[in-house]
């Protein structure tokens, strides 16, 4: 289709070649995502060390990665799906939950917003620490995160709405497809700007004025707190502006990329549609590969993160050696039985066979 101009229609959609192996990358970061996020949840559940407000927050964010994975309309078996999609109200109810975007909007929205408080709360903590006002506790935590997905939900009304079934491109189509894209100007560029632009600017102010406060001013390290304090507050917010930068390096080229879309004619994004697709498609999988990057953060950078995941990890092939060794037990003591019977059954045979014969010879002698 590149190159050609004529007509200048979008045409329906058919899965291409692209599609296929996008879905197979996507397939190994859902592996690693999926077995990465679980660990996070794990070893925060487990250990009562590890229950903080702040690794609470870090587990509301590896659900919200998780929910990323498994919804992302990109995966291969929703590929399949799309090979012989449903229509009519049918179809438009599997987009919004399933082969649309809607639900992938929700927990980006969540992760992009549950990053924003973790920034804040560092910022209050370390530089603002007697400031007592809209503290994150483990007490009200659960309200916080409670809020974090009830404003995810009613930010994505719209995209949500919109995300259908279209009979005329044969594919499901939302306000960030690049057939209506040009007609959901305000649509996208609100959620560029309120979703990314305001987060990353306030997550910029606060990590900005963290890192002036341990290395240039020394206001953090005046303040009066043991040194082993000071250096676990230093790496938690190392590992905190580490899994924000990751983020916004996976997020910015996608949003850039929409910014692009809205300025740019519809007549040239129709006439090198399979360009604009592959970059779509490129931008696309580098966002939900920021769902992976935070196990692995935490594993580099905290060593209580790197124990656990060990930990876990250990438990697991410890239990996989407990029942390989009880189920070889098993088999062994029914061995054993099996053994044991057919030896009574031979040693009652001879018994009888016995029996007979001083029967006989009793006869015998009578005789």
């Amino acid at each position: 289709m590149e190159g050609n101009s004529s007509g200048l229609q979008f045409q329906k959609y058919s899965i291409q070649s692209v599609d296929i192996v996008f879905a197979g990358l996507y397939l190994l970061v859902q592996v690693f995502g999926l077995t990465g996020n679980a660990l996070v949840i794990t070893v925060v559940r487990k250990s009562r060390s590890m229950y903080t407000t702040t690794n609470v927050l870090l587990v509301n964010l590896a659900v919200a990665d998780i929910l990323t994975l498994v919804t992302c309309p990109r995966n291969g078996y929703l590929l399949a799906i799309t090979l012989d999609h449903p229509k009519g109200l049918g179809g438009d109810i599997l987009c919004k939950f399933l082969t649309g975007n809607a639900i992938v909007g929700i927990s980006m929205t969540v992760s992009s917003v549950t990053l924003t408080v973790l920034a804040l709360e560092r910022y209050r903590a370390l530089l603002r620490p007697l400031n007592r006002h809209l503290v994150v506790s483990l007490e009200n935590v659960q309200y916080v995160i409670s809020g974090i997905w009830i404003m995810s939900l009613i930010v994505n009304i719209p995209d949500f709405i919109e995300n259908k079934y279209s009979d005329r491109f044969v594919k499901c189509v939302c306000p960030f497809s690049l057939e209506v894209v040009k007609d959901s100007t305000v649509h996208v560029a609100c959620t560029v700007f309120f979703i990314g632009i305001v987060p990353f600017l306030v997550l910029a102010f606060c990590y900005t004025q963290i890192l002036r406060g341990i290395f240039f001013t020394k206001e953090i390290c005046s303040q009066t707190m043991n040194f082993q304090d000071l250096e676990n507050k230093k790496r938690l917010a190392r590992l905190l502006l580490s899994v924000t930068i990751a983020f916004y390096i996976c997020y910015i080229p996608y949003g850039a990329y929409f910014v692009y879309l809205l300025i740019q004619q519809r007549k040239i994004i129709i006439q090198y549609y399979d360009t604009h697709y592959l970059l779509l498609k490129l931008f696309e999988f580098l966002l939900v590969c920021s769902c992976t990057l935070n196990p692995i953060l935490y594993a580099f950078q905290s060593s209580n993160y790197r124990n656990g995941f060990k930990e876990a990890c250990s438990c697991c092939c410890t239990r996989k050696k407990i029942r390989l060794r009880t189920s070889i037990a098993l088999v062994s003591t029914r061995r054993i039985g099996c053994e044991t019977g057919a030896e009574i059954v031979s040693f009652r045979k001879q018994t009888m066979k016995k029996g007979e014969m001083m029967e006989k010879n009793k006869t015998f002698s009578n005789l």
